[in-house]
């Protein structure tokens, strides 16, 4: 029995969309939530539709004693992202260009290197960095905050070098040939042509920055640097008596995620170009 490419087109489909429901259930859960009285929310089995929309859950998560995102947090988020994620692609962009082109007896060992770095688990360096951080005067600073996570290259200096790597050569002689440096040819040649590796590249850090736990909880013991990770990680708890809603916190957490859903859906036709093929046209 032969089945026709329609047939098969529409159960590829079919698949895709069956997935796609199952692996965004959660967010679509949480979703519903945000938008459920707190009563409805505790019902037992739960309910998956809201009976009626509650959109001041989302008011709820910025004033009164509900409150759970501060604005000050969500400065200190943006800033944390922003300022690690910009300077670690300013270094894996660079670093991917050395050890993908340059010619030098070292260029192996380096790139070693940097593929054993991404097996250490970030538990184990956790403590080390605290010291010299501390040494160094920064903690509870955005410049401890940012720089020992903008100093973890291992990931994207390879993610670069592997796409820097598919490039022609003919294009580096030629700009060699025009007496261009490597400086030159990294703002020219390298940055516009490695689009979609930015992409992918900023598709994931952004998303493991914004959602950092552990680092800003260590780094910044004030409540003045405080992120919204650890600021959602509090909502759970009482204070003075006083316990955020259910629904607040999902909605809260809505709000938390947009910023990611946005930067995804900014860098997807870059990054889908970059899964298709080279991005040298």
């Amino acid at each position: 029995m032969v089945i026709s490419p329609r047939v098969t087109r529409r159960v590829r489909i079919l698949v895709a969309v069956i997935v796609g429901l199952v692996m965004s259930a959660p967010l679509l859960y949480m979703l519903a939530g945000s938008l459920m009285s707190n009563s409805q929310l505790s019902i037992q089995p739960p309910q998956y539709i809201p009976n009626s929309l509650h959109f001041g859950n989302y008011p709820a998560a910025f004033h009164g004693q509900t409150q759970v995102i501060q604005v000050r947090s969500f400065v200190n988020s943006v800033v944390f992202t922003v300022g690690a994620v910009g300077l670690q692609w300013a270094l894996c962009i660079s670093g991917g260009l050395v050890i993908a082109k340059m010619r030098f007896r070292t260029r192996g060992l380096i790139t070693v290197l940097f593929a054993v770095s991404l097996f250490i688990p970030l538990i184990t360096t956790l403590i080390p960095t605290f010291v010299v951080t501390y040494k160094l005067g920064i903690i509870n600073t955005y410049e401890g905050l940012i720089l020992p996570i903008a100093a973890q290259t291992g990931f994207g200096s390879l993610l670069f070098r592997q796409y820097i790597k598919q490039l022609p050569e003919e294009l580096f002689d030629a700009a060699r040939i025009d007496g261009a440096n490597w400086w030159l040819m990294l703002r020219r040649l390298v940055i516009p042509l490695a689009k979609p590796a930015t992409a992918a590249y900023l598709a994931i850090s952004v998303l493991t920055a914004w959602n950092m736990y552990l680092w800003p909880l260590v780094a910044a013991e004030g409540g003045s640097l405080q992120v919204l990770t650890q600021t959602l990680a509090n909502a759970g708890t009482s204070s003075l008596g006083q316990v955020t809603p259910q629904n607040v916190i999902y909605a809260s957490v809505v709000i938390v995620t947009l910023p990611m859903i946005i930067v995804f859906l900014a860098v997807q036709p870059a990054f889908i170009r970059g899964l298709a093929g080279s991005g040298v046209d």
